[in-house]
């Protein structure tokens, strides 16, 4: 979730740390997603930004605690983790998700594109 006229890496940076207890700056943006309204389910159109967040240290990597913040009073917004390389995480998607991992693989070998923010470099001073 953005707070209005925030970066969009400052709010992946915010909601990685709220959600995993994890402090990383996102890198660069891999892929950008505008999503249509959909009046089929109600879903409000949006941009879904993916950003590359690196490697983590095997340190960091056990250091990961779920915040069972509720978004709903019935589940839990992150239940369960697991580490998977692109290809496991294709037969885990949805379609419209899975066209976003490819994006993301495919301009994450091209080292990204910059994310700016009022017409400045934003993505490594997210956090």
């Amino acid at each position: 979730m953005a707070i209005s006229a925030e970066a969009a890496p400052r709010a992946a940076a915010y909601n990685i740390r709220r959600k995993l207890d994890l402090d990383v700056i996102p890198g660069p943006v891999l892929a950008i997603d505008h999503v249509p309204e959909n009046e089929a389910t109600g879903a409000k159109e949006g941009i879904n930004f993916v950003f590359d967040g690196g490697t983590l240290t095997h340190p960091q990597a056990q250091s990961i605690t779920l915040s069972f913040g509720v978004p709903s009073v019935d589940e839990p917004e992150i239940i369960a983790y697991k580490f998977m390389t692109n290809t496991d995480l294709l037969y885990l998607v949805s379609d419209y998700q899975r066209v976003r991992v490819l994006a993301a693989a495919q301009q994450r070998a091209l080292g990204g594109i910059p994310y700016l923010h009022g017409g400045k470099p934003a993505t490594k001073s997210a956090a």
